[in-house]
Parts: structure tokens; sequence; C-alpha cells
């Protein structure tokens, strides 16, 4: 009986139900699928399709761990993105450190290879840039100090309004977090 009312749901519909996501994310996820199965038709770059297929696991486990009625969004979707690069650059670093086998360079610019195609989709989502961020905390910052106010990063943090990051600023918390810390690391 549940099945048949199910049935009657619009995909669409049935889709944002089960995955509790925005409009945005959706779009991003439709996105990398439909990029993976062009690859598979298309036999192209099995690179870019194991990092597209590295992606979708990722995302996977962000979903599973987003039930306890958490909504997938966008800046989520960003910041697993963002995880995945920096985990590559520190293993490209390592693979490509002076004196390593040649077979463990070229591991190490795979990885890098792999950076581009995670950025690809990186800059597909509806999130401000780490520079506009940037702009943002450093113009609170400035007034801070213009004011005597900016005596640690603790009162950078206590400044921004941690409440409409998303829906003003277009920003994760993690980004705006980073932001904060290397802005005042400049400033002091």
């Amino acid at each position: 009986m549940f099945l048949n009312r199910l049935s009657k749901l619009p995909i669409k519909q049935f889709y944002n139900v089960r995955f509790n996501s925005t409009a945005a994310y959706d779009e991003a996820i439709k996105l990398i699928r439909q990029d993976l199965k062009t690859n598979i038709r298309l036999k192209s770059d099995n690179l870019e399709k194991n990092v597209i297929r590295s992606i979708l696991t990722e995302v996977k486990n962000l979903e599973i761990s987003n039930k306890q009625n958490k909504e997938s969004n966008e800046f989520q979707l960003y910041d697993l993105l963002n995880s995945m690069i920096n985990q590559r650059l520190k293993t490209s670093e390592i693979y490509l450190k002076e004196g390593s086998p040649d077979r463990f360079k070229q591991v190490g610019l795979n990885e890098l290879r792999e950076i581009k195609y995670i950025e690809k989709y990186l800059n597909s989502l509806p999130c401000s840039t780490i520079k506009e961020i940037d702009l943002k905390v450093l113009e609170i910052a400035n007034t801070l100090k213009k004011d005597g106010l900016l005596n640690d990063s603790k009162s950078l943090f206590s400044r921004i309004p941690w409440k409409t990051i998303q829906s003003d600023w277009k920003a994760s918390k993690d980004m705006v977090s980073s932001s904060v810390n290397r802005i005042y690391n400049e400033l002091k």
C-alpha cells in the first residue's frame, strides 16, 4: 500500500523528500551524475570518472550523516569538495617530495590533475568565493581595528553575523571561520 502511494509522487518531489536538500544542492548533484553518465558513455578519461565516483561516494556519506533532520545544502557540498581538494594537495605534496621514486611522482601529478576536476564542481556552486568572504571579514576587522577593539580573534569572531552568513554572505561557517583566522593573522 505504501508503494502505491509512493509511486504516485512526482520523482523530483520524492527526491527532495528523501534527501531533504536545497534546490542548488540537487542541481549540483544532478550535474555530477550527468557528467558521470557522459564519461561512461564516451569512455572518457578514467581519472575524471574515478574522481566523479569518489565525489558521489563522499556525497552519499554526507547524506547519511545528515539523516538527523539536517538539510543538505550547497554550503555543505562546498565544504566537502574543498576538503577533498585539500586532501589531494597534501597527498600530492608527499608524493612529489625530492628524492621520491618516479612512480610516486606520477601519483602526485595525478592527485593534482584530480583537483582540476573537483574545482569544476566547486566553482559551479552558488557560493561566494574566498576573496569575497575575505573582503567582508576584512571590512569588519578594519572597523574593529579603527575602534581599537581588535584585541584577539575572538573579538573578530563575535562580530560576524553567524545567523545570516548562509543567506546574506552565501558562505558556510567553515569558509567564514577560516577567513576570520586568515585575516586576523594578516592584521596582527
